[in-house]
C-alpha cells in the first residue's frame, strides 16, 4: 500500500527540492528588503530631527510604506510572519516622530492596515526615546513651549502603552514599557532642571537692571 515505483519518488523529491529552493529564495528577498526598510527609517528619523520642514519627507515616508506592504506579501510561509516586525515597528517609529513634529499628532491604528497590532504598539513605544531627544534640542532654544508640548505626547504614549499587559503575546512589550517610564522619569527631572534654570536666569536679569 506504502509502496511507490522509484520514479513517483523521484518527482517528490524535485517538488520537495524546488519548494524548498523556492523558500529559502523568498526569505533572503525578505530579508534584504527588511534590512533596506530598518536602514531607510533609521535613516528618515536622524534627518526628522535636523529639519523644519514637513514637505521633504512626504514622498519617502510613502515609499517606505510601499515597501513594507510588499514585504508584507512576501511573507506567505507562517515562519517568515517574524521578519515583519522590525521594519514595521521602524516605521511607526519614523512615522509617528514626523506627525508629532510636524503635525502635532499621532498615527492612529486605523491609518495603518498594512502594520500588524503588535507592531504599532512596540513602535509607539519606540518613538518616546526620539521625543527625548526633541525636548533636549528645544532646551538648548529655551523654548519652554516644545519642551511641554513633546513631554506630553511622551506621557500621552507612556499611558497609552500601559493599558496592554500581554506579555505572553507581545514579545519585548514589558521591556519596552519599562524602558519608556525610565525615560520619562529621567526626562521629566531635565525639564524640572531647566525650568528651575530658566526662573533663575530672568532673576538675575531683573537684578542687572
Amino acid at each position: 500500500m506504502y509502496q511507490k515505483a522509484l520514479s513517483e519518488i523521484m518527482d517528490e523529491l524535485t517538488y520537495l527540492i524546488n519548494y524548498l529552493a523556492n523558500k529559502d529564495n523568498v526569505r533572503e528577498e525578505i530579508l534584504k528588503l527588511a534590512r533596506e526598510i530598518t536602514r531607510d527609517c533609521a535613516m528618515l528619523i536622524r534627518k526628522i530631527h535636523k529639519s523644519n520642514s514637513k514637505d521633504e519627507f512626504e514622498d519617502k515616508l510613502k515609499e517606505i510604506a510601499e515597501k513594507i506592504k510588499k514585504l508584507n506579501s512576501l511573507a506567505t510561509f507562517p515562519e517568515f510572519v517574524n521578519y515583519l516586525s522590525t521594519p514595521q515597528q521602524e516605521f511607526v517609529e519614523a512615522l509617528s516622530l514626523y506627525m508629532i513634529k510636524f503635525d502635532n499628532k499621532m498615527p492612529s491604528f486605523k491609518e495603518l492596515d498594512f502594520i500588524k497590532e503588535e507592531n504599532y504598539i512596540l513602535g509607539l513605544a519606540d518613538v518616546i526615546g526620539e521625543l527625548r531627544r526633541e525636548v533636549l534640542e528645544a532646551m538648548k532654544d529655551d523654548n519652554l513651549a516644545e519642551v511641554e508640548r513633546y513631554f506630553k505626547f511622551m506621557e500621552e504614549i507612556y499611558e497609552f502603552l500601559m493599558n496592554f499587559d500581554y506579555y505572553h503575546v507581545v514579545d519585548n512589550l514589558r521591556r519596552k514599557q519599562d524602558i519608556s517610564r525610565g525615560i520619562l522619569e529621567k526626562t521629566h527631572g531635565d525639564i524640572v532642571t531647566f525650568i528651575q534654570n530658566l526662573k533663575l536666569r530672568a532673576e538675575l536679569k531683573n537684578v542687572q537692571k
